[in-house]
């Protein structure tokens, strides 16, 4: 998804580095992050992250 590219903002004081660092946080942890509309307003960001040992 765009969402987690470097440099991609739709607000005008983004820098669009902020999604992108997370996103490469969690997967180099073995993570996985997911997205979802919140209807009828705002997103919801769900995380997982393996437990220590495997």
């Amino acid at each position: 998804e765009k969402l987690f590219l470097p440099y991609f903002s739709t607000s005008k004081g983004g820098t669009g580095l902020g999604l992108a660092i997370v996103h490469r946080i969690i997967t180099e942890h073995g993570g996985i992050i997911r997205v979802a509309d919140n209807e009828p307003k705002g997103t919801v960001f769900a995380i997982e992250l393996p437990l220590s040992g495997s």
